[in-house]
């Protein structure tokens, strides 16, 4: 299996109010789009969203788009 197989790409916008998550495979494929609060009580639901797409030997790879700062309670809350 070639190393970008491995993983599922998560990108997400990040918005004052809410953040926009798409999930693709290596192939750029649209596996799930997800819309959640920008609170941190929210971040361990969008956690468990994610793993539910996750295949045994698959690892995330998260790619944050911030312009304003809106991510950094995301941001600190995925490291």
């Amino acid at each position: 299996m070639h190393e970008r197989q491995k993983h599922l790409y998560v990108g997400v916008d990040l918005h004052k109010q809410h953040h926009v998550v798409v999930i693709i495979d290596c192939w750029k494929y649209k596996l799930a789009e997800i819309k959640f609060k920008n609170n941190p009580s929210t971040f361990s639901t969008f956690l468990l969203d994610i793993d539910k797409l996750i295949d045994e030997g698959l690892a995330p790879v998260f790619g944050l788009e911030d312009v304003g700062g809106y991510g950094q309670a995301l941001a600190q809350f995925l490291t």
